[in-house]
């Protein structure tokens, strides 16, 4: 690790809108040369970009986004009991198609985090390569959404769901910044509680443990794109009208549209990054 201090790079999920992040996370390698972060979080959608990035696969990721995910195959409306088949995303895209290199993933110096979380508990886990989890079974996990893949996912001994259901991104950084983290790179693809989905999120914690019910409340009530921290510097990039319009559009136009939108927005950037990348 960098002895004068961290850099870490949070990514906060947000399904098909973390494609922004892709593209942000190839413009950082492929265009800016930037050297690599100590640290890297990704929840949810951004799971699979921060794993990609730490292998040294952004064309692999690339061609994850904008070839693979464009299709009935991931997301179908029609296929109302999985409407997204995270499935088809680990098993065949990720194992196969663009398989990811695990060794290189376990052996990589940046030190990853994956958010899970407990179903049963509510608590969050933040996987690390030091904890010799399957990566496939950990990238189920953080895509495992309520209502769009209705699954829980089992790594003993607890059952697993997406990691943006119960923390917050302040948690996600207030997480980073214990590990010696001092300066920060945060983007959030995923929207605030919006009032519909609120009730939807009250309606499901109406159903769950109590822990989880507790955790899905807080992540409502507490929710919040304004973020300050002592002792650090932080970049906040918060993307507003993606092409993307939701988490559930993968329209190919709109896809590689909002690639390029965080390849664009990482050199508009590039001053501030170089900055603290101390560069």
């Amino acid at each position: 690790m960098n002895q004068q201090g961290k850099t870490a790079i949070i990514m906060a999920g947000g399904a098909m809108r973390s494609v922004h992040g892709a593209g942000f996370l190839y413009a950082l390698r492929n265009e800016l040369h930037l050297r690599e972060p100590d640290m890297m979080i990704g929840s949810s959608g951004d799971a699979g970009n921060i794993l990609y990035y730490c292998a040294g696969q952004c064309e692999e990721m690339k061609r994850v986004w904008i070839e693979w995910l464009t299709t009935t195959k991931f997301i179908s409306f029609k296929r109302f009991w999985r409407i997204m088949d995270v499935d088809y995303l680990v098993d065949d895209v990720f194992s196969k198609r663009e398989p990811l290199d695990v060794g290189r993933v376990a052996s990589s110096f940046i030190e990853w985090r994956i958010p899970i979380t407990d179903f049963d508990t509510g608590i969050t886990r933040y996987v690390a390569a030091k904890d010799n989890l399957n990566p496939f079974e950990v990238l189920r996990a953080a895509k495992a959404i309520p209502l769009l893949y209705r699954r829980k996912v089992s790594i003993a001994p607890a059952r697993y769901i997406d990691g943006e259901l119960g923390p917050t991104l302040e948690d996600h950084v207030r997480f980073a910044i214990a590990q010696g983290v001092d300066r920060l790179i945060v983007l959030r693809h995923n929207s605030l509680w919006s009032r519909i989905s609120k009730f939807y999120g009250r309606l499901y914690a109406s159903r769950v443990s109590e822990g989880l019910r507790r955790s899905i409340i807080h992540d409502m009530t507490k929710d919040s794109i304004h973020i300050t921290v002592s002792d650090a510097q932080m970049i906040l990039l918060v993307p507003k009208n993606l092409p993307v319009r939701n988490p559930t559009d993968n329209q190919r136009e709109h896809v590689g549209a909002t690639f390029e939108r965080g390849f664009n927005d990482a050199l508009a950037l590039q001053d501030e990054l170089r900055t603290l990348f101390n560069v």
